[in-house]
């Protein structure tokens, strides 16, 4: 949870940094009117309402991501589920938040435009000033780009993420990666089983020092674990 936490605030953080340079940057390239100008306190003014809608964007970004990972992880185990296998484990909701959270950031703009009239309620025309201002003519079809290339990069991140899976039968386990490219193992080529201190968060250590750590992984079965422990010939160390 702390760690969901951190990176959301991490985010938010970035997109707080980010708004500005965007900003100038859209300014520069497409000039706002001469005729378009708002007093300097009409400028502070809009200032505090464009808080509000900073506010209802994280909001709604806080849900998207949680949502986003949370499918992503659905989807994942869905796509790799297979009775050819005793058990088969897919990125988890912790390992798919990263993903999610981009997801999440970018789907955020699409309610908070739907909202934006009613947010800012009569204050709504001057705010449209407001941005010509500080963005320049053209930002709204900046933003839209923007919107849709960061749509298609989440949804090739999380592509990819998905990609990532283990699958145990009684003799070996098969480890594929986000490229796709496969390793698998005997059971005989473990060489250690360590429980990480919390439930299902297991370092699996083979003959060649690869490292599968199922703390990013789901469901981690008791069962699988002792299955590992008694073909391998080692027991897990705690």
């Amino acid at each position: 949870m702390l760690e969901i936490l951190k990176s959301l605030l991490i985010a938010f953080f970035a997109v707080a940094v980010l708004l500005p340079v965007v900003r100038y940057a859209l300014r520069r390239l497409s000039p706002a009117p001469p005729a378009v100008a708002l007093t300097a306190e009409e400028q502070k003014y809009m200032q505090k309402q464009e808080l509000k809608l900073m506010i209802a964007y994280f909001v709604f970004a806080c849900m998207l991501s949680v949502f986003s990972a949370g499918v992503l992880a659905m989807v994942s185990s869905i796509l790799h589920a297979s009775k050819s296998y005793m058990h088969v484990l897919t990125p988890n909701f912790r390992a798919m938040f990263a993903p999610g959270l981009l997801m999440g950031l970018t789907l955020a703009a699409l309610p908070l435009r739907l909202v934006q009239r009613s947010l800012l309620g009569h204050d709504y025309d001057m705010y449209k000033t407001y941005t010509a201002q500080v963005e320049g003519q053209n930002s709204n079809r900046v933003y839209n780009i923007l919107i849709v290339l960061m749509l298609v990069l989440s949804a090739a991140i999380g592509w990819y993420a998905m990609r990532w899976h283990v699958a145990i039968s009684e003799e070996k386990i098969e480890i594929t990666n986000l490229l796709l490219q496969q390793r698998a193992y005997e059971m005989q080529e473990i060489e250690s089983i360590h429980f990480l201190g919390a439930e299902g968060e297991y370092l699996i250590t083979f003959s060649d020092n690869t490292n599968l750590n199922t703390t990013y992984l789901k469901p981690v079965q008791l069962e699988m674990i002792a299955l590992l422990a008694e073909r391998s010939g080692h027991r897990v160390i705690r």
